[in-house]
Parts: structure tokens; sequence; C-alpha cells
């Protein structure tokens, strides 16, 4: 009998949370200050944030970002409201501060978010920003913008749609 209560007293353990292990405690990290590229002359903290309702949005450049252009463009999107997973396609221009129209935008590139309903981190290819330095078919402007435009195609409905894209980081290498 004390042999079958000795292996029942075994066998119940761990049903009843008993352990014989120590509890640790990990103390919380102080959170580290996000890593600021070093040729990205725009303040951080920025935001801009697109809807079915305000498709496009954009942040000024500094004119340091065309004397000496950075290859790749860091864009992050810090958040998204798109409860039902709408596919998002999102297009990337440099346009002319203050113009009327869109002649005068020149294509970087464009990005979709995947699964549709999370944020995400993207590297683009920053070569426009040459082509503005350059002066190569682009209109004379004196101050230029990062334009971030939701694809219109798709997005008409009741569904509530937001993304939200932090301050773009201009990078001189892919780390």
């Amino acid at each position: 009998m004390k042999l079958f209560l000795a292996a029942l007293t075994i066998w119940s353990l761990p049903f009843l949370g008993i352990s014989c292990g120590f509890a640790s405690v990990q103390e919380p990290q102080p959170a580290k200050p996000a890593a600021k590229s070093e040729s990205s002359p725009t303040p951080s903290g920025e935001t801009v944030t697109l809807t079915s309702e305000h498709p496009t949005g954009s942040f000024l450049l500094q004119a340091v970002l065309f004397k000496k252009p950075p290859p790749i463009l860091e864009v992050s999107v810090t958040k998204v409201v798109n409860p039902a997973a709408k596919p998002i396609t999102i297009f990337v221009y440099l346009s002319p501060r203050n113009e009327k129209d869109d002649s005068g935008r020149i294509e970087v590139g464009n990005f979709s978010l995947y699964p549709a309903d999370r944020p995400a981190k993207f590297m683009l290819d920053a070569s426009a920003l040459g082509t503005v330095s350059q002066g190569r078919k682009v209109p004379a402007a004196k101050e230029w913008q990062l334009t971030f435009e939701l694809e219109k195609q798709g997005q008409e409905g009741s569904s509530p749609l937001e993304v939200t894209i932090a301050q773009p980081n201009w990078k001189s290498d892919k780390n």
C-alpha cells in the first residue's frame, strides 16, 4: 500500500502545479533608443496616416539629401487598421512641394503589406534622389517632398482603413 501511495503522490505532483525548480524574475530592461542612420537628416517621431478618405501624405525632404543621395530608403509602417484585411499597396514618389498636379513627381517605388493587417518595414531603392540632384528631366523646385499614396483601386467601401508610416530613414547601406 505504501508503494501505491508513493506512486500516486509522484504521479499527481505535475497536475497540482508543484515544482521543485526556482522561480526567476526578470528585471525590466531600459528601452534602448532606436538607432538612427547616419545619413538620415530628417527628424524622427513624425508620422503620416493614410486613410480611405485621405489616401496621400508626405514628408518634407531636406536639401542635404540631394548633395550626397543615399541609395536606400527604409520605410516603417507602424500601425495598420484593416479589419477586412483588404490588400494594401502604397506608392512612393518624390514630388516638388506645392505642385498642384502630378506631372513633376518621380516614382521611387511601391510596397504591399502582407499580411494586410500588420505593420512592417520595407527597403526601397532611393536612386530617384540622384535623378533630382542631377536635374535630369525634373522640374526645378526649391523644396521636395516624399509622398506616400494608397492605391485607390479596391479601397472603396465602409470598412475602415488606416496606415501609419513613420518618418522614413535614408540609409547608405542595407544594414
